[in-house]
């Protein structure tokens, strides 16, 4: 499991032009990459850091599962049940290598 925490400046219009820095990973057969907004970890009288850290042992202990299983679970213990902030997330799963 990788947390990818390189980032520029988050996108929003308000925030104006700014120069972008790529960034690149391998995903490996089988790897799960999954992309989500603040809304669903960061909350007032929450710490944000302690909920990225529930939502990578979500990830490793249910990742493997099919899809939807790992991402119902994150947004059930996760995403606020009447959010104030937008929720989105985005999975991709990479086919894993068949063997012979």
């Amino acid at each position: 499991m990788t947390q990818l925490v390189e980032h520029d400046v988050l996108l929003h219009r308000s925030l104006g032009p700014f120069d972008r820095t790529e960034h690149q990973r391998p995903l490996y057969p089988g790897s799960t990459l999954l992309l989500y907004t603040d809304g669903l970890v960061e909350r007032r009288r929450r710490d944000m850091d302690a909920a990225v850290a529930q939502l990578i042992s979500l990830l490793a202990r249910h990742g493997r599962r099919p899809l939807d299983e790992p991402l119902r679970r994150i947004r059930k213990r996760l995403a606020d049940p009447a959010p104030d902030d937008d929720v989105v997330l985005l999975s991709v799963r990479t086919p894993a290598v068949a063997h012979p």
